[in-house]
């Protein structure tokens, strides 16, 4: 059986290699391999250098700094996609999985025939509170609870899509540059009654994102937050826009303008 892990990564080495490390050391169950393809967008820190040097057999494609996350992981989709692998592994360059991990994930998606997307529960490294994994659209980010969870989306830090899945959805959808593909992705997935389900317990670690310099950001000027948010990295407008007509139901208008109003509010 064989995973295709899919990474984009940008200037910051020593966290993809650490990642790396710890997805080769995996245990997998009898028969399994992973193959990875990483896409390098342009890094200038020697990173598709560093990881040849340690893991020659993860296949690299540079990018020219254009591609972004969605684009970068769109693009090691399409290639990965080329040799038709039983599984997907979406995996954030930034998330240190478990020795166990991808193993707890095939023991809930276990076959490349299956409709059911295996969402791996990451906590803070520090904190020990959940960080990043499945999504419910009313109450948001869901805890590992000790059992498998159903979700409506998830954030792509280490996700198992089977083959079938593929398949019928697909890759990330072309029109987002950075972020909300992962999570427009879930959302279509359970419109189709595909399962999006959560690992019983945590699988990994990531830190959470960090407030501070980001849109949300209220010590920044609101010029400055104003192009953030208009940026690839915050709610660009027409992506922000579709994202919310195919996911957010008759609500949509109100969901596309309220972080514009926020960020003019100074709120």
């Amino acid at each position: 059986m064989r995973i295709a892990a899919l990474l984009t990564c940008f200037n910051r080495k020593e966290k993809t290699l650490q990642c790396l490390r710890g997805l080769s050391a995996q245990a997998l169950p009898e028969g399994v391999v992973i193959e990875t393809v990483l896409v390098d967008d342009g890094s200038r820190d020697g990173t598709a250098e560093a990881v040849l040097a340690e893991f020659p057999r993860v296949r690299v494609i540079r990018g020219d700094g254009s591609l972004y996350w969605c684009g970068g992981m769109r693009k090691a989709w399409r290639e990965a996609a080329l040799s038709e692998p039983d599984f997907y592994l979406l995996l954030n360059d930034d998330t240190l999985l478990f020795p166990g991990a991808v193993a707890g994930l095939l023991d809930i998606t276990s076959s490349p025939q299956d409709r059911v997307i295996a969402v791996a529960a990451i906590r803070d490294p520090d904190t020990g509170k959940a960080t990043y994994g499945g999504i419910r659209h009313k109450s948001g980010l869901v805890a590992a609870s000790g059992k498998l969870e159903t979700c409506d989306t998830f954030n792509a830090n280490a996700v198992l899509v089977p083959r079938s899945v593929y398949r019928e959805l697909g890759i990330f959808h072309e029109t987002y540059t950075h972020g909300m593909g992962d999570f427009d992705y879930g959302y279509a997935a359970t419109r189709r009654g595909i399962l999006v389900i959560q690992s019983a317990d945590v699988l990994g670690e990531c830190e959470r994102n960090a407030l501070a310099g980001s849109w949300r950001d209220r010590s920044l000027s609101r010029a400055t937050r104003w192009d953030i948010l208009r940026s690839p990295k915050g709610l660009p407008f027409r992506e922000w826009m579709t994202f919310n007509r195919r996911n957010a139901g008759w609500v949509w208008p109100i969901r596309t303008v309220s972080p514009y109003l926020k960020v003019l509010l100074g709120r």
